[in-house]
């Protein structure tokens, strides 16, 4: 399938990532091998452990990977990096119960990628979790994370164990100096 590329929305340190348009108009992120990456197998790796997240329902689906031409297309997930979000005027209005949700879920993600050994290995730092405002049909909201960037991604073979738990709670809580963990334990009412 052909795709033409609308807009670039991030530019990593072996990546483009861009915002695009299959052959039914239908918007896509192309995720591309940059000409200096040293990593000349991030389409098929990415590929690879994309696919395997999806298996358990986990990150935004797969729809293709092209190896000749070094890219890999996936859903577009209309949300926002975890970071900004917790910086947001929307953030402020979410409630404790809201949020505590948003973890639940997200922590049930990283619970299903520890049964198939698929360690992520960047969760802190949260840029690769988007979140996404739901309404349901009563009007009450709810955020979801959808857990994106598998490029570095690896299986461990037990025992060794995945890094996604202890990454999660690092980040979420136990950073007693990191923004984020001060947010979101300000937010639960938590005290360290």
């Amino acid at each position: 399938m052909h795709y033409t590329k609308i807009t670039q929305i991030d530019k990593g340190w072996s990546s483009y990532i861009w915002l695009a348009k299959d052959e039914k108009g239908k918007e896509v992120i192309l995720k591309e091998v940059r000409e200096k990456s040293p990593r000349k197998d991030l389409c098929e790796r990415e590929g690879k452990m994309l696919a395997l997240a999806n298996s358990v329902g986990v990150g935004p689906k797969l729809i293709e990977v092209n190896e000749k031409e070094n890219f890999v297309i996936m859903e577009r997930i209309n949300g926002q990096e975890f970071l900004r979000w917790l910086n947001t005027k929307e953030f402020r209005g979410v409630t404790k119960n809201e949020l505590y949700e948003f973890l639940k879920e997200l922590y049930r993600q990283l619970l299903l990628l520890n049964t198939i050994n698929l360690s992520h290995n960047q969760i802190s730092g949260g840029r690769n979790i988007l979140v996404t405002e739901l309404l349901n049909n009563k009007g009450e909201r709810k955020f979801i994370p959808t857990i994106i960037d598998f490029e570095t991604a690896k299986i461990k073979i037990p025992p060794k164990k995945t890094k996604n738990l202890g990454q999660a709670n690092d980040y979420f809580f136990q950073n007693k100096f990191g923004f984020a963990a001060k947010k979101v334990r300000e937010k639960l009412n938590l005290v360290f």
